[in-house]
This record gives structure tokens, C-alpha cells and sequence, in this order.
């Protein structure tokens, strides 16, 4: 008996769940916006440490032209099957920007996103406006 009842409790669930719709949204404001939703107790503040100072290197060589590391303002970080770094720094122009960097269990780092701060920061402003009207 609470086998079947478990089953049809299973095959309702999925259903469900398959027959839900996301509301429409603009995809490209999605990927820009990626790097500043946080997983549930998963990104951490964390100390700028040398694995941190080199995902903002990391990132700052993959951008055009010649910059220089100017200041970290602060880091997260975020366990995984490795370390996720988010890093918020300034170049040498005082341009703000914010890296998200994939550091593996080898030591070898990916950079997952490099973004303008003002960019990330409009981008917050917008999921606390569009929670809001939620609400």
C-alpha cells in the first residue's frame, strides 16, 4: 500500500515539475547576472590570500590591452570539486571589475566570468527589484 502511494506521490511530483513553466526573461540580463546569485550557504567572505591575488591576475590577463592589479576589495569563495574565488579588484585606472575564477584540485585556475562591478551592481539592483514586485 505505501509503496503504491509513494509511487504515485513520485510520479505527481515529477509531473508537476516537468509541466512548470519559467516566467520569460531576458536571456542575456540572465548570463550577465549569473555571477551574482549566491547558492544557499555556499559563497563564503573570504581573506585575500594568494590563490585569490592570482585569480585577479588571471582575470586581469585575459582582459584587452595592458592592466595592472591596482586593489582587491574583497573576495568570496565557494567550495567545490576545487575553489570558486569571486573577486571584486581595481586596475590600475580605478576601474572596478568582478572576476569569478574555477580554481581545480590540480592548482589550475579558469576564469567562469570577468564583468565591469557597475555592471554586477546594476544587475543587483534589478533582482531586488524584480523580488520586490514578487512580493
Amino acid at each position: 500500500m505505501y509503496k503504491k502511494l509513494f509511487a504515485v506521490s513520485a510520479a505527481a511530483l515529477v509531473l508537476s515539475a516537468c509541466s512548470s513553466t519559467e516566467p520569460e526573461t531576458n536571456t542575456e540580463l540572465k548570463i550577465q547576472c549569473e555571477t551574482t546569485q549566491s547558492l544557499v550557504g555556499g559563497w563564503k567572505n573570504a581573506e585575500v590570500t594568494p590563490e585569490a591575488t592570482q585569480s585577479a591576475q588571471l582575470a586581469i590577463a585575459s582582459m584587452e590591452g595592458t592592466h595592472t592589479l591596482k586593489d582587491i576589495q574583497s573576495v568570496q569563495q565557494q567550495v567545490v570539486a576545487g575553489m570558486n574565488y569571486r573577486v571584486t579588484f581595481t586596475i590600475e585606472d580605478d576601474t572596478a571589475y568582478v572576476a569569478k575564477v574555477f580554481r581545480n584540485l590540480q592548482g589550475e585556475y579558469k576564469i567562469a566570468s570577468l564583468q565591469p562591478k557597475t555592471l554586477v551592481n546594476e544587475c543587483n539592483q534589478e533582482q531586488s527589484k524584480d523580488a520586490q514586485d514578487q512580493e
